[in-house]
């Protein structure tokens, strides 16, 4: 009898851009203890309150979520809404935005007195009590993704290749000469952003950098930094997020074609793997949302491709590649609208205040935050999963399957079902669960297969930190043996 050990950190591997076969885990991340490496499951999802009325399958698309003085702003359906943590999230309505299907873009100014955000169509500028305030002739739209606060200036781009600025330490006033123009390359804007103490503006073959040389107004106080410029674009500027002195965006280069990269210094380097990039290619990015979370240490840049209905994860500490998904109702913009499934993660919207993490569903309205001492996503089961690649065991012999058994953390209420599939993913077996209380959390398998995968999946709501399932396995050693066994036999 041979014993092998399968660990459940498997890698995502895809052959066509889907999850239907290949390798990957989700609903959770990674970590490494010395030689050893543990699959946690990610935090649940409490739902704090809905923003404002809507039944599913009916839907209202959400904009976007920030935060400014521990109050929480979010738009939804082109209405903003303030949101107060500390009054059991008591909501007010402030006002209808200008009509659009686009995501909002916010940045806080000097000592949190004012919040500014555009809607790619309109920019506004709200003061600390939520009010609207007018502004002076700002520059018209429409507008890339994207607002940059630098230097008690205000930055936003503009489709026509201008990075406009307001007056130094004033949101409310723009001089119309304020801005620098996007033309060292002859490739549109597509986003900005701010990283160390540059804008970073990305075009869709470029990136160029600009400081603050602090030109005289009304010119812009901006200048090009020409030897930082990189000849890789940005497919889509609602993938660039920057976080803990980086940023992240899905690329677009000569070589490589769609990929994603973070930034290193003031060079690109390339995260995703070949896997992830076929992910890009079939999903094309035209509808996008990112964003990153910290937890336990871990870095996640969380990236929806909204076509294919996939959440990938990269996790930078371990650099590793995850996904990640949510079970809930499918709205009416969606497939089977009515029904509970599994898709991709919902909440698509992120702020942080008061050291709560908050997310925003992307269409129910539903305003969450993220808690490590919780196990379910509002209430409904967190598919914690895990798919190997398909395993022979380095050879093509017909392998008799006996014992399983799953190494990790005992946990009362928490059980795994292990099932399996001989012919390349097409169907699995019937599942056998193990209790992963058991003082040897084992089931004992039958069938055979000459190569197999392995897919590993837990619902339960407990804490979960397992390492690897152990399996035996028998060689079929006489040519008769080989004919026999249950190849098909997906009952086992």
């Amino acid at each position: 009898m041979t014993t092998e050990r399968i660990s459940l950190c498997q890698p995502i591997e895809s052959r066509d851009g889907t999850l239907n076969a290949d390798s990957y885990t989700s609903n959770g991340f990674f970590e490494t203890q010395g030689n050893r490496k543990e699959f946690v499951k990610r935090p649940g999802l409490v739902a704090l309150t809905q923003i404002t009325p809507v039944t599913p399958p009916a839907y209202l698309n959400s904009q976007g979520l920030f935060d400014l003085n521990g109050k929480l702003y979010a738009v939804i359906n082109n209405v903003l809404y303030k949101i107060d943590p500390s009054s059991s999230y008591a909501v007010t309505n402030l006002g209808s935005l200008s009509a659009t299907n686009k995501d909002c873009y916010f940045a806080k100014t000097f000592l949190d007195t004012y919040l500014f955000f555009h809607n790619t169509v309109n920019c506004y500028l709200i003061d600390q009590s939520g009010s609207f305030v007018s502004m002076s002739t700002p520059p018209n739209g429409p507008y890339v993704p994207g607002v940059v606060f630098l230097d008690n200036y205000i930055f936003i781009g503009t489709t026509s290749n201008r990075i406009y600025n307001c007056s130094v330490g004033d949101p409310t006033t723009w001089n119309a000469l304020g801005y620098i123009s996007f033309q060292q390359t002859t490739d549109d804007l597509v986003g900005i952003t701010k990283y160390l103490n540059y804008l970073v503006a990305f075009g869709t073959a470029s990136t160029q950098f600009f400081y603050d040389a602090a030109l005289t107004p009304p010119a812009s106080p901006l200048q090009l930094a020409p030897s930082y410029s990189i000849e890789i674009g940005c497919a889509n500027g609602d993938s660039i997020v920057s976080s803990t002195n980086t940023v992240f965006w899905v690329g677009v280069s000569k070589t490589y074609g769609k990929s994603i990269y973070l930034m290193n210094g003031v060079a690109p380097t390339r995260i995703s793997t070949h896997a992830i990039d076929k992910f890009l290619e079939t999903d094309g990015v035209s509808t996008v949302t990112a964003y990153c979370y910290s937890i336990s240490g871990h870095v996640l840049y969380i990236l929806n491709l909204n076509t294919s209905g996939i959440t990938l994860v990269f996790d930078m500490v371990e650099q590793e590649w995850y996904t990640w998904s949510q079970y809930s109702m499918q709205s009416n913009d969606q497939p089977n609208p009515g029904t509970y499934q599994e898709s991709y993660f919902r909440p698509t919207y992120y702020a942080e205040t008061n050291n709560i993490p908050y997310l925003l569903d992307d269409d129910t309205a539903t305003l969450y935050s993220l808690s490590t001492t919780t196990y379910q996503d509002a209430g409904q089961p967190i598919y914690y999963r895990s798919v190997t690649k398909i395993l022979d065991s380095g050879t093509t012999k017909r392998k008799f399957y006996g014992r399983a058994e799953v190494v990790g953390d005992k946990v009362s209420g928490g059980s795994m079902t292990i099932s399996h599939s001989g012919n390349d993913y097409q169907t699995y077996s019937t599942g056998r669960t193990v209790d992963l209380n058991s003082s040897r959390p084992q089931v004992y398998l039958s069938g055979a297969d000459r190569r197999r995968s392995w897919q590993f999946l837990s619902t339960s709501n407990v804490p979960l930190r397992l390492e690897s399932v152990e399996i035996d396995f028998r060689l079929g050693e006489m040519d008769q043996e080989q004919s026999v066994g249950g190849g098909q036999n997906y009952g086992a």
